[in-house]
């Protein structure tokens, strides 16, 4: 359920760093999402009529659809995008259609953009690969993974590699907001899922990752963020009901009674109907993690899986 980091990124760099993200449109024109499809405007707003796509109206009456609405379509229909500077994401304009038709061409060009440093091009094909139908747990357990794995190494080398992976951690950080910002808005009844890292663990990207994943599966997510006391993820999740509590473990350098804690958390989790998900690569072993209500997470992929279980019909 984590990226293996090499070395411990305090949670106050990223606190401290505002993201920077180029405009994004609210909302497009039948017109604005035919000429990214290649299709002609009167097919758009058939469909519009047909409830294929929902749209809004203007005060003048004019359709108007919104970003996530178009994104959600493109990805549901399988047409292929002939011109990304239609959507109006201005982090697409860097790519070509060639890279919006092949959700899996761009996965060592995101690794390259991210260790080098190029943020505007690594959010662009984050969201390509969204756009074009890969899930967000893909996306974080494939390319974002791939490439957190290769800059954790870079500082066995040299100091440098440590400023490489700080970039790179709020690149990938960027890149998760952005699509975050495209996802569909949850349904008011959809379930509750929230999470963090435990105290003393300062790493920021994996609870992160969870939380985007879970939102791309339908679920209102609530995340603490790092270094979080577990009794106060037993109070966030009485507080917002939640039916999910994901905790993900990433730095050795925790107290040893971690486990302990879990297995506490567990219970307390269970009498309010929510399951604990727990996750990272220095989670303690199986054996000390042994309760009823402690489910062990290899991915976001096995997260997500494991969300889609708890749900209901309705829900």
């Amino acid at each position: 359920m984590t990226p293996r980091f090499a070395h411990p990124h305090p949670a106050d760099i990223l606190r401290k760093r505002s993201l920077k993200f180029t405009a994004m449109k609210h909302s497009l024109s039948p017109k604005d999402l035919a000429s990214a499809l290649g299709v002609s405007e009167s097919s758009l707003k058939r469909w519009a009529d047909e409830g294929l796509i929902q749209v809004t109206r203007t005060a003048g009456g004019h359709r108007r659809i919104s970003i996530a609405e178009a994104i959600r379509y493109i990805r549901q229909s399988g047409l292929p995008v002939v011109d990304p500077q239609a959507l109006g994401v201005a982090d697409l304009s860097e790519l070509g259609a060639e890279q919006l038709s092949r959700p899996n061409a761009s996965d060592q060009a995101l690794v390259d953009a991210i260790m080098e440093g190029k943020a505007e091009l690594a959010r662009g094909l984050v969201l390509s690969m969204y756009i074009t139908g890969r899930s967000v747990a893909e996306i974080c357990d494939g390319p974002l993974t791939r490439a957190m794995h290769a800059v954790g190494d870079l500082w066995r080398h040299s100091q440098a590699g440590i400023l490489i992976e700080h970039r790179a951690t709020d690149i990938c950080a960027q890149s998760l907001h952005q699509l975050r910002g495209i996802l569909p808005v949850p349904a008011e009844k959809a379930p509750v899922a929230t999470g963090g890292t435990p105290a003393g663990d300062p790493y920021m990207l994996t609870s992160l990752m969870a939380a985007t994943a879970l939102a791309g599966e339908g679920w209102r997510e609530e995340n603490l963020g790092a270094d979080v006391p577990l009794d106060l993820v037993v109070e966030a999740s009485a507080r917002h009901q939640a039916s999910l509590v994901w905790v993900s473990v990433c730095t050795d350098k925790l107290q040893e009674d971690v486990a302990s804690k879990m297995r506490q958390l567990a219970p307390k989790l269970k009498e309010q109907g929510a399951a604990l998900a727990v996750g990272g690569r220095m989670l303690p072993p199986r054996p000390a993690l042994e309760s009823d209500n402690i489910h062990i997470m290899a991915s976001m992929s096995e997260l997500t899986a494991f969300a889609r279980g708890l749900r209901k019909p309705d829900a």
